[in-house]
């Protein structure tokens, strides 16, 4: 944390995972419930504290097993006989 209690990443939570709680001198910190933590980052993404966030996802077991798309074979086009 930058000293500033902030709650950007508890807002934007989709699922309402994040809750804040009490850290120091008044200040609060995000906490995350891993049960209903979907891993989506969204509140990584919003956290304005740099160059550090002040709250990490590694995403969850089931995103992690996921494979990046394959990329489609691209084929040749031919332009010279296009209709204009």
């Amino acid at each position: 944390t930058d000293e500033t209690s902030c709650g950007a990443c508890s807002e934007h939570c989709p699922t309402q995972a994040v809750a804040m709680v009490p850290y120091q001198n008044g200040l609060t910190i995000p906490q995350v419930d891993t049960e209903i933590c979907v891993g989506c980052g969204g509140c990584e993404h919003i956290c304005p504290v740099r160059p550090y966030r002040a709250i990490h996802v590694e995403g969850n077991s089931v995103q992690l097993k996921a494979k990046p798309f394959a990329e489609e074979e691209k084929k040749d086009v031919d332009v010279d006989n296009f209709g204009f």
